[in-house]
C-alpha cells in the first residue's frame, strides 16, 4: 500500500516538474522567437526533424499568440510569427484558394490541442539522426493520431511536418479534447475568441447586445454568423437578379453606337459582388472552418464563372465595335476573320483563366487537358470536312480571289453575287434571287472568274449582222449612237463597233460596251438590243435572216 502511494506521489511530481519546465521554456521560446524575428526576419523555421517541427510550432505559435495580444500594433510580429507557425503545415491537398485561411485555423486548433494534453519531452522527440537511423518518415505524437511526416516531393521536400490527414482532421482533435482544462501557462480561448469575433465593420457593442442564444456556436459557427451568411447571400442574390433583369432590358434598345461597352456592366458587377461576399464573410462576420472552405470556394467559382464571360462579352464588343468603326460589311471576309481572331483571342484568355483556376482549385488540370487532347484528334478526324472548309477560308482570306460584292462565275456554271463569305462556306445570290452556298474546300479548288476584278465595271459584247450592200459608216455611227445615252454605260472605255466576219448571210459585227456593274449586264444588253434595233429601222438599216438561193439546172 504504502508503495502504491510513493509511486502516485513520485508521478504527480514528476508532471508538476514536467509543466513548470514546459511553461519555463514556452516563456524563453517566445523571448528567443521574438529575439529571431528582429535579428533575422527571413529566417525559415525549423523543419529537419520531428522534434525541430514541434518545437518551431511551439515557439513560433507562442509567438504569435504573445504579438496578438500585446503588440497588435505591431503588424510586422504579428505577421511574421503566424507564416511561420503555418510553414509547419503540409497543406499540398488544400486548395490554394482556401489556404490562407485553412493554414490560420490549423496553427489556432493545433495550439489549443497541444496546450490541453500531455507533451513528451523534447529530447524523447527524434531529430534528425534518430529518422536515419530508425528508417522511419512518420512520427505520431504519444496518445494521439497527430502525425509529423516527411514530406517525398514538391517545394517542400525533405522538411518534416504536420501531415495533411492531420490537418484535415484537426476540427474532429479539437472537438474531442474542447472540455479538457489547460495546462499551466497556457494561452487560453485564442481559438474561439477569432471564430467567435467579428470584423470592424460589425462594432463588438452589438455582438455584445444580441441575446445569448445568438452568441452560442452551432456547427462552428456563431448563430448570428450563420444570419449573417444567408443574410449576405440573399441581398447579393437579389442585387444580381434585379442588374440581371436590367442588363436584358438594355441589351434590347436599338443604339447606334458602335461600342456596347454596357453589356460589361452586369459581369463587372457580378465580379465585384462575388468579392465583396468574400471580403466581408471571411474579415467581417468571420466564417471560419469549413463553413468557409465552402462559401470561399463557391465565391471563387462564381468569379472564376463571371471572369469567363467578362472576357467573352468583351471581346465580342471589342470586334462589333472595330468592324462598326471601320465600316466593314457585316458579311465580308474581313468582318469574319475579325471576328474569328476576337473569338480565338477570347477562348485563349478563357483557357488560361479556366486553367490558372483548375490548378487554384486543385484539380488535376494537365491530366484533364491531356485527356481533352486526345479527344480533340479523334474530333478532327471526325471533322475533317469541317476542317477542310475552314481552312478554306483560311486561304480565300489570304489569297483574295474575290470579295462580298464582286460577281463571280465558277467553273461549274455558277454565277452570282458574292453575298457573304465564312470561315466555312461562301454563299453567292444569282440573278434568280437564289441562294447557293458553296463549301470553302469546292471553292478553293475550283476555277473562279471575277467579273468585278481588278476593275469593278464588266465589258459586254452584242453581236450583230446587217445586210450586204449597208452603208457601214452609217451602221456604225447607229451602233455609237445608241450606246451614247444609255445610264447603264460607262462613257470610258467608249463603246466599240468591230467587223469581225463576212458571213454567209450577213456582215457580221461585235459592239462592245462596258457596264458600270456586272450586277447590270442583262439590263443593259436588253436596253441597248431595243435601242439598236429602233435605230436600224428608222435609218433603213436591214438586219438579214439566214437565206439560201437554189439554183436549179434543167436537162438540155
Amino acid at each position: 500500500m504504502l508503495r502504491t502511494v510513493i509511486r502516485a506521489l513520485s508521478r504527480m511530481l514528476v508532471c508538476l516538474v514536467l509543466a513548470a519546465s514546459l511553461a519555463t521554456g514556452l516563456a524563453a521560446s517566445d523571448a528567443q522567437a521574438s529575439h529571431l524575428f528582429a535579428a533575422f526576419p527571413l529566417e525559415p523555421p525549423d523543419t529537419s526533424s520531428p522534434r525541430a517541427t514541434l518545437q518551431s510550432f511551439l515557439d513560433h505559435s507562442g509567438a504569435f499568440d504573445k504579438a496578438m495580444r500585446e503588440e497588435p500594433e505591431n503588424p510586422v510580429m504579428v505577421r511574421e510569427a503566424r507564416q511561420r507557425a503555418e510553414r509547419c503545415f503540409d497543406l499540398s491537398e488544400v486548395a490554394p484558394t482556401i489556404q490562407g485561411s485553412v493554414a490560420l485555423e490549423s496553427l489556432l486548433r493545433l495550439r489549443e490541442i497541444l496546450d490541453r494534453i500531455p507533451l513528451p519531452d523534447m529530447e524523447a522527440v527524434p531529430d534528425g539522426d534518430d529518422m536515419k537511423r530508425q528508417n522511419i518518415t512518420l512520427w505520431r505524437i504519444p496518445h494521439t493520431e497527430i502525425m509529423i511526416g516527411r514530406v517525398a516531393e514538391g517545394e517542400r521536400v525533405g522538411s518534416y511536418l504536420f501531415t495533411p490527414q492531420t490537418v484535415d482532421r484537426l476540427d474532429e482533435f479539437y472537438a474531442e479534447v474542447r472540455a479538457l482544462p489547460y495546462r499551466d501557462g497556457a494561452a487560453q480561448g485564442i481559438y474561439e475568441e477569432y471564430i467567435y469575433s467579428s470584423g470592424w465593420m460589425i462594432p463588438d457593442g452589438f455582438i455584445a447586445m444580441l441575446p445569448g442564444w445568438m452568441r452560442q456556436g452551432y456547427l462552428g459557427q456563431a448563430v448570428w454568423q450563420w444570419g449573417g451568411l444567408g443574410l449576405v447571400f440573399l441581398l447579393s442574390g437579389l442585387l444580381l437578379w434585379r442588374l440581371l433583369q436590367w442588363h436584358r432590358d438594355w441589351k434590347k434598345r436599338p443604339s447606334d453606337h458602335p461600342w456596347r461597352v454596357s453589356r460589361l456592366v452586369f459581369p463587372f458587377v457580378a465580379m465585384g459582388v462575388c468579392l465583396l461576399d468574400a471580403y466581408i464573410l471571411n474579415a467581417q462576420i468571420n466564417i471560419t472552418g469549413r463553413v468557409l472552405s465552402a462559401t470561399t470556394m463557391l465565391l471563387e467559382a462564381a468569379l472564376a464563372a463571371f471572369a469567363v464571360w467578362t472576357i467573352l462579352v468583351a471581346g465580342n464588343v471589342i470586334t462589333k465595335g472595330i468592324i462598326a468603326s471601320q465600316k466593314i460589311k457585316e458579311e465580308a471576309l474581313n468582318a469574319d476573320v475579325i471576328k474569328l481572331v476576337g473569338r480565338l483571342v477570347s477562348f485563349g484568355l478563357a483557357f488560361a483563366l479556366l486553367y490558372r483556376v483548375g490548378g487554384y482549385f486543385g484539380l488535376p488540370v494537365t491530366a484533364v487537358f491531356a485527356s481533352a487532347g486526345i479527344a480533340g484528334v479523334a474530333v478532327a478526324l471526325a471533322a475533317r470536312e469541317t476542317l477542310a472548309n475552314f481552312f478554306g477560308g483560311v486561304s480565300i482570306f489570304l489569297d483574295r480571289p474575290f470579295r462580298a460584292g464582286d460577281y463571280i462565275l465558277l467553273d461549274s456554271g455558277e454565277r452570282g453575287e458574292v453575298q457573304a463569305v465564312g470561315m466555312r462556306s461562301t454563299r453567292l445570290v444569282t440573278r434568280d434571287d437564289i441562294m447557293i452556298t458553296i463549301p470553302n474546300s469546292i471553292i478553293t479548288n475550283s476555277k473562279i472568274v471575277n467579273q468585278s476584278a481588278p476593275q469593278p465595271y464588266l465589258r459586254v459584247q452584242i453581236k450583230i449582222g446587217v445586210a450586204y450592200g449597208s452603208d457601214l459608216d452609217k451602221v456604225e455611227t447607229a451602233l455609237m449612237e445608241a450606246a451614247k445615252d444609255n445610264a447603264l454605260l460607262r462613257k470610258t472605255p467608249q463603246p466599240r463597233a468591230r467587223l469581225r466576219t463576212f458571213g454567209d448571210s450577213s456582215i457580221n459585227y461585235e459592239f462592245q460596251v462596258w457596264v458600270k456593274r456586272p450586277h447590270d449586264r442583262g439590263r443593259a444588253v436588253h436596253e441597248l438590243s431595243r435601242e439598236i434595233y429602233r435605230r436600224f429601222t428608222e435609218q433603213g438599216i436591214e438586219i438579214p435572216f439566214p437565206q439560201r438561193d437554189v439554183h436549179i439546172k434543167g436537162e438540155k
